[in-house]
This record gives structure tokens, C-alpha cells and sequence, in this order.
């Protein structure tokens, strides 16, 4: 559960932090991945230096802003490499056109040697810095390779804040997102509890990992809170994905139809109804004859061994309890068909 007085402290560190970093794992959930994105969302509308990373790849199609986690952590200073050779380079010299506003860097080859091609020169962004840094699903820092290997002493200076669905060892301050259906819908109360505006996108991601994680919201671990939560989303701008596609058949295992009204996902496997009649099709075909395949023998096809044997026994049971019913019936006396010989008797009483 979220500590009321963790979250106190938290939000008084964040208003005074000027660049803060939002990290994930190497291997983070779906659910994870959705959190921290929305948390990384909402805390760039209230703050420009934010960084978001992870130290590999991350990849889900249907989540939002994911194109905004980098695999490299800083991005304060600018670095300008090129292949160096001592003979090549001269002096090196820096001048500031103030009027223009424009800063010179001169690289003079000596005597004798080409320039510095222009085209071999890269630049790159590189020194972190952080005043506050989120871990998102990680409880030791070595699991973020390179993002902490190089940049130990960031660590160090920041004030380091775990979510996880435990207290992890590290951290200054350790939120647990434990005690909820999942991590969107307690991140979106972490959100609502620091003050931060949600986006459009970040509350379509908390929407769509709320569904995965409560199965359309059909799971027990689906409460009223959770209800609620969907309701804050929607209202803010969230949209939903429709229910995954899978392949369901039409009859149940008992033999039963399935309701056109309750048919909600496509179904793309053949029925042992239509097996049948593609079979006996191609037998007539094969016959050369073009007449129009029974729905007898269709149905007979589509039986089992087991299911035609139960069939023929119900079948003769039937029949049998008929000629029983019959045989009783005509060797009783007729009293409901009276003779006129009978009608004629007074004294008859039927």
C-alpha cells in the first residue's frame, strides 16, 4: 500500500528537483512498462528535464510514448568526437561570436595535413545528472547494467524512490504499489496523490494494462476501487483496446450452440458440423454426383462412432418401447368404442 507520509516527503522532493529520471528494468511487465510511462508522461508536463530509460529495448505496439525511452542515461553534456591523429591536429580553439549568439569550436590541423573532414565528425549528448531518480520494478541496481556501471555517483547525489510490489533493499524512499488489482491502477493513485496532471496517453496505457490485468475487468481482483479508477481514466482522455481475437468453436462439448448474442470473438476453426459436410462433399464429387448432400448424412457424419452407437441403441429403445405401448394397447377390451348391441342395453355402463 502506499504510505501517506512516504508520499508526503515525495512530493515536497519533487517540488524542488530540477531534473529528474524515470527507470525501468532490463525485462519489465506489460503492466510495468504502462505504469512507468504514464508516471514519465505526467511528470514532463510539470517538469522539462526528464529523462526516461531502460537498458534494453523496450517493445509493446499498444502502449503510447514508448518512443521516448532511451538506452542511455544523461544528457546534459555535448560530446563532439572524430578520428584523432597527433600529427593531425595543431591547436585546438574556442571563440563567441556574441553577437550572434554563436560559440566556435576550431580544430587547426599543422602543417601539412588535410583539414578535419566534416563528415566524420559526431555529436552526441552525454553526463547524467538527477536530482531525483524512479525506479520502476527494480530492486538492485546492478540490473541496469550500463545505466549504473558509468554513472554510480548519480545515484549517489540523487534521492532514489523505488515502485515495487515489495520494500527492494535500495532506495531513499520505497513506494509499495502492492494491495491494488495491479501496478496501473495504484500508479494512477500515486499520480492523483503527488498533484501531477494525467495525459491522454498516459491514462490509455493505465487503461489498457488494467484490462489485461483483470481480464476486462471479469477477474476477482477486479474492486470497486478499480472500477472507480476506470471511470478517472476514461474521463481523462483514456481509450480502451477492444478484446483480443482468439479462436473459439461454435458447438460446445456437449453439443450445444453457442448464442449468436454471446458469440464475441471471431471464430476461425470449422465445426465438426461443417467438416462433415466439406467430407461428404468431396465424396459426391468424387462419385460424380452433383446432387445435394443430405442433412441426414450429414448429420451422420458429423457423429462420432461412440455418438451414432448411442443413437442406434436410443433409436431401438425408442422403437421398442412403441411396439410395447402398441401390443399392450391391442390386447386390451375396447370400452371407449362401444358395440350398438352394448348401447342398446340399458343396463350398460361403460
Amino acid at each position: 500500500m502506499l504510505n501517506d507520509l512516504s508520499l508526503t516527503q515525495l512530493k515536497t522532493i519533487l517540488d524542488q528537483a530540477h531534473t529528474t529520471i524515470v527507470l525501468l528494468g532490463p525485462a519489465p511487465t506489460y503492466d510495468q512498462v504502462a505504469s512507468a510511462t504514464a508516471f514519465y508522461l505526467a511528470l514532463k508536463d510539470l517538469k522539462s528535464e526528464v529523462s526516461f530509460c531502460a537498458p534494453n529495448e523496450v517493445s509493446f505496439p499498444d502502449l503510447l510514448g514508448l518512443e521516448e525511452i532511451k538506452q542511455k542515461l544523461g544528457n546534459k553534456d555535448l560530446s563532439i568526437s572524430f578520428d584523432y591523429s597527433e600529427t593531425a591536429v595543431d591547436k585546438v580553439s574556442y571563440h563567441i561570436d556574441e553577437e550572434a549568439g554563436k560559440f566556435y569550436l576550431v580544430v587547426k590541423p599543422q602543417k601539412g595535413h588535410k583539414p578535419l573532414d566534416p563528415d566524420l565528425v559526431s555529436f552526441d549528448l552525454i553526463g547524467a545528472q538527477a536530482d531525483v531518480i524512479f525506479l520502476f520494478g527494480i530492486h538492485a541496481y546492478d540490473v541496469l547494467e550500463h545505466l549504473y556501471e558509468h554513472h554510480a555517483e548519480v545515484y549517489e547525489n540523487a534521492t532514489v524512490v523505488t515502485v515495487h510490489s515489495f520494500e527492494p533493499e535500495i532506495g531513499d524512499l520505497k513506494l509499495d504499489v502492492s494491495g491494488k488489482s495491479c501496478w496501473s491502477e495504484a500508479t494512477l493513485a500515486l499520480i492523483e496523490k503527488l498533484g501531477l496532471e494525467l495525459t491522454g496517453e498516459g491514462a490509455s496505457n493505465l487503461l489498457m494494462a488494467i484490462d489485461q490485468a483483470t481480464d476486462w475487468l471479469t477477474s476477482f481482483t477486479a474492486t470497486a476501487d478499480t472500477f472507480e479508477a476506470v471511470a478517472t481514466l476514461l474521463r481523462a482522455g483514456g481509450k480502451r483496446l477492444r478484446k483480443p481475437v482468439v479462436n473459439v468453436p461454435a458447438v460446445t462439448a456437449m453439443g450445444g450452440f453457442i448464442p449468436a448474442s454471446e458469440v464475441i470473438m471471431e471464430r476461425t476453426t470449422r465445426t465438426p458440423f461443417e467438416a462433415a459436410l466439406e467430407k461428404a462433399r468431396e465424396r459426391k464429387l468424387q462419385e460424380g454426383d452433383q446432387t445435394n448432400v443430405s442433412l441426414q448424412e450429414i448429420k451422420n457424419n458429423s457423429l462420432s462412432k461412440e455418438e451414432r452407437l448411442l443413437s442406434g441403441q436410443t433409436s431401438n429403445i425408442k422403437s421398442k418401447k412403441k411396439q410395447k405401448q402398441h401390443s399392450s394397447a391391442s390386447n386390451q377390451p375396447s370400452q371407449l368404442n362401444p358395440t350398438k348391441d352394448k348401447m342398446r342395453d340399458k343396463n350398460y355402463v361403460p
